[in-house]
């Protein structure tokens, strides 16, 4: 692999060669990588310029321009970030992890990764999560790294551009007792009930509060009694407390005082949706 990608050239040699550059990385180096992960070259963007959404320079306002290396597309989608650096800079922190970082956060391309290479080391992080890479590796041990760089950042492996079908069975005797996960009916409009008393997303606005009807409508139909629901965004609770009403298990992960209250009162008392 490394001799299909870079010939006979000497990784030893690249630190201590002073005409070895930046821009001899990016012919050299990347664009090899980038054809051999699948790219063609109209989804190869170089040097596209983005407008900093929140910097303006002195008081003309003058926008401050962003220019990644490389943006590659999939469809009609950025899927990641790619920036070159010469052969002395440092691809795991510092600045230069930063500024790439800040291409692939940008609203115009909202990559889902972004990566660093300098001619010797190659660097892949995860957009939102930049405190370790998800992939880091020296160019001279590309073969053995390969695989897993085919599997995060070839144009496959992005699920931009594919359609999905859900198919709708009707629920029979035989199918309830098998009770196939992948294969369940998708639940019809499901009419939001008014409560009584303010219930617990009265606590607060965030925008993905549910009526507790319509989330245990999808606790019944997706899982068995007995089953173990987790909810890992758990808010004030809607989940756990209709899980455990509905007689499954349940995990709310949040450190919400309300919803470690509504859960704990649950376990005392079966009127526990008066209180909420």
């Amino acid at each position: 692999m490394k001799e299909k990608l870079f010939g006979n050239l000497n990784f030893d040699k690249i630190g201590s060669d002073p005409d070895f550059k930046e821009d001899s990385v990016r012919e050299i180096i990347i664009l090899p990588m980038l054809k051999e992960l699948g790219y063609a070259q109209e989804n190869i963007i170089r040097s596209k310029t983005l407008q900093h959404p929140f910097l303006k320079i002195a008081s003309k306002k003058r926008s401050v321009n962003l220019i990644p290396d490389y943006v590659l597309k999939v469809g009609n989608n950025y899927a990641w970030v790619l920036e070159a650096k010469a052969p002395n800079q440092e691809i795991i922190s510092d600045d230069n992890l930063e500024q790439a970082y800040s291409y692939a956060a940008h609203p115009e391309i909202n990559s889902i990764y972004f990566a660093l290479c300098n001619g010797l080391e190659f660097s892949l992080f995860k957009t939102f999560s930049t405190r370790q890479p998800v992939l880091y590796f020296k160019l001279e041990n590309i073969y053995e790294n390969w695989g897993k760089l085919t599997d995060l950042l070839s144009p496959r492996s992005f699920q931009t551009g594919k359609n999905f079908i859900y198919e709708v069975k009707e629920t029979t005797a035989e199918y309830e007792n098998q009770f196939d996960y992948n294969r369940r009916s998708l639940l019809e409009e499901i009419g939001v009930k008014k409560q009584a008393a303010k219930r617990h997303f009265g606590v607060h606005g965030y925008f993905t509060r549910q009526s507790w009807n319509v989330v245990a409508e999808y606790i019944k139909n997706y899982s068995k009694p007995g089953d173990l629901v987790l909810d890992p965004f758990g808010g004030s609770g809607v989940t756990a407390v209709e899980a455990l009403m509905n007689g499954r298990k349940a995990i709310n992960i949040d450190l919400n005082p309300m919803a470690i209250f509504l859960v704990e009162a649950l376990l005392t008392t079966t009127t526990i949706r008066q209180l909420i």
